[in-house]
């Protein structure tokens, strides 16, 4: 069990960095979460507003994240959570 966790860790890292990477600095700032999940890319944003520029920019990077992690990216869906900084 320890080991899954430690590679779904790994993963979502991965994404993050993937997806990070894809982004303008300003953006990819206020990006603090991200995971894969059934083709959908979930994104953990720190408000609506730089949400709305993600979900702007999403066809921009998609296909260059999808060849990067290896996975089609069907669907991208954007969540504002504070993640407490």
């Amino acid at each position: 069990m320890l080991r899954r966790l430690r590679e779904g860790t790994l993963e979502a890292n991965r994404t993050l960095a993937g997806l990070k990477g894809q982004l303008p600095p300003e953006l990819a700032r206020e990006v603090w979460g991200a995971v894969m999940r059934d083709r959908t890319l979930i994104v953990l944003v720190r408000s609506a507003a730089w949400g709305t520029r993600l979900r702007y920019l999403a066809p921009r990077f998609n296909d260059a994240l999808a060849a990067e992690l290896g996975s089609a990216i069907e669907r991208v869906v954007v969540k504002v959570r504070s993640d407490g900084a």
